[in-house]
């Protein structure tokens, strides 16, 4: 008997233990292994004129949506290399404008569909925390739509009206065609500055 109640003891004690929170100083884990701390430290060798300040909402802003999404944080800073180079008041000819080069056509429709986001306001269309985490949400409803990181990419930069129009015609542009690779280039050159990290989901198309 008292060995059935050392044995409940004993269990009961370690169920307890299980329930102990973690260390409130351990950043919490994105998917991939990524941290918080770990994007802003890649920032910081990438993207040296974003102040710390902003960089460090942004890191947060690619951990929370990487993991929302599923992508690789890489993956996401990848995007913002090619389309922005880390670079603030960057515009395009087309009325693109900030690290995820969305058009405002573009970031107005996202934006009413993501309304947890909170850029309903003018103000918002100028925060880049708030063009990162939409524009993430963007390529995440583009991928929904062509099933196809690739052809999510193309969207992105093409546009879908136009990317199906172009597949209905039976040609892509080679500049449509291009941009997936460079995403992808952008990607390896990240994880070879942040010390070999591999790559979390599937590169194939990596080419």
């Amino acid at each position: 008997m008292a060995a059935i109640c050392a044995g409940f003891v004993l269990a009961c004690g370690a169920a307890a233990l299980s329930f102990v929170p973690r260390s409130a100083a351990r950043p919490e884990p994105s998917a991939n292994g990524w941290t918080q701390p770990g994007v802003d430290a890649l920032l910081a060798k990438v993207a040296r004129s974003l102040n710390p300040s902003l960089r460090g909402k942004l890191a947060e802003a690619v951990i929370s949506e990487s993991r929302r999404a599923g992508f690789d944080p890489l993956f996401v800073l990848g995007l913002v290399s090619v389309e922005s180079s880390f670079r603030l008041t960057v515009s395009s000819n087309r009325g693109a404008y900030g690290l995820m080069q969305l058009k405002p056509s573009t970031f107005a429709w996202i934006s009413a569909r993501e309304p947890d986001i909170g850029a309903e306001d003018g103000a918002a269309a100028e925060d880049p925390v708030v063009d990162v985490r939409l524009a993430i949400r963007y390529v995440k409803w583009l991928e929904s739509r062509f099933h196809n990181r690739d052809d999510a990419l193309m969207a992105y930069n093409a546009g879908p009206h136009r990317l199906r129009d172009y597949k209905r015609a039976g040609g892509i542009p080679y500049s449509v065609r291009a941009y997936p690779r460079k995403v992808w280039r952008e990607y390896r050159r990240l994880a070879r500055i942040a010390g070999g990290r591999r790559p979390g989901i599937a590169v194939a198309s990596a080419r």
